[in-house]
């Protein structure tokens, strides 16, 4: 797989190495694992990702387009076990 092709499977279980970190939903939905809650960003949601969140991203709209905001620029990610017994299914990235 390329570096600007999305992943087959969501995101997987992960968090970011940084300081301050907001999405914004330009166009279209996504549907994120924020620990263990299930939460649905649509088009004009912002959404604060506390540093250190355990999250997911499972399922989007083919239309999503998003706004990340992270702070320092040069931040890492990190692969994390799943909070929580449930775990939606992802749907597959086209």
């Amino acid at each position: 797989m390329r570096a600007n092709e999305p992943p087959t499977k969501g995101t997987g279980w992960h968090y970011h190495v940084c300081d301050f970190q907001i999405v914004m939903m330009m166009k279209g939905w996504a549907k994120f694992m924020y620990e263990d809650k299930v939460t649905l960003v649509e088009e004009g949601d912002v959404v604060h990702q506390r540093p250190g969140m355990v999250h997911c991203l499972f399922n989007y709209s083919p239309d999503m387009e998003y706004l990340e905001i992270v702070s320092p620029a040069d931040f890492g990610s990190k692969h994390a076990e799943a909070p929580t017994d449930f775990i939606p299914e992802p749907t597959p990235w086209k």
